[in-house]
């Protein structure tokens, strides 16, 4: 994902919250811009999962989507 575009994406709260997918599968809910951050470099984006536990650092390269979870689609997770 260009980092451009996935930094204006995370830094607009009215979109959050957020899941990120990473190119390993892994995906990740953020609740709030609270829980990401991109490095001042570009190259790491810094991820505060909402279970807690360490910080993940990943290649923002390593994004491949970033959408709207809506409440709608958080009932449809919990209930399949």
């Amino acid at each position: 994902m260009n980092t451009k575009s996935l930094e204006l994406l995370l830094v607009s709260a009215r979109d959050f919250p957020l899941e990120i997918t990473l190119s390993s599968g892994e995906k990740y809910l953020l609740p709030h811009p609270d829980h990401v951050q991109m490095h001042p470099d570009k190259k790491s984006l810094v991820i505060y999962p909402d279970t807690g536990g360490f910080p993940l650092v990943v290649d923002p390269m390593h994004v491949t989507s970033v959408k709207p979870k809506g409440i709608l689609d958080r009932l449809k997770d919990w209930f399949s």
